[in-house]
């Protein structure tokens, strides 16, 4: 007599509840949910009793997520850091492009607060007095170095 093997039921890749997620991502549920919300783990299905549920990848996504706002990136920012690594074929060249880009603005920024240092540094420099206008010099001596930051809107 011959075995008759039956076809293998599919096996659909096991999702997790947010509890689950938080217990091994770190992030609380009401955490978790906020991000949610804001799509930024973009579209996620529901149980049939209406749970959220998140793809055992959503645990390297809450990691990438947590690195990402660590170095410098906006919420709208890691949203598109991590649609990169979920739907494109080559996701390198884009997270290089946006570490780049944060890079550059960082420098930037870290260039404009060592130009402030410079000035508070001078100002400080100045000695205590009258003599000005406005009744203190290091006032007059703020308001002349002051110049040298660039125009804000």
């Amino acid at each position: 007599m011959q075995a008759v093997l039956e076809p293998r039921p599919t096996t659909t890749p096991r999702m997790l509840k947010i509890g689950q997620l938080a217990a091994r991502s770190g992030l609380t549920a009401r955490n978790l949910r906020f991000y949610a919300d804001a799509g930024v783990f973009g579209e996620l299905p529901r149980s049939t009793k209406g749970y959220r549920l998140f793809p055992q990848e959503a645990v390297q996504w809450v990691r990438v997520l947590k690195a990402s706002q660590a170095a410098g990136f906006s919420l709208d920012e890691v949203q598109e850091l991590l649609r990169a690594l979920r739907q494109d074929s080559a996701p390198c060249a884009h997270v290089r492009e946006a570490l780049g880009g944060k890079l550059s603005a960082l420098e930037a920024k870290l260039s404009e607060i060592q130009l402030l240092v410079e000035i508070l540094r001078i100002t400080l420099g100045t000695p205590d007095g009258q003599s000005s206008a406005l009744g203190c010099n290091l006032m007059e001596t703020l308001l002349a170095e002051a110049q040298r930051l660039p125009a804000r809107a």
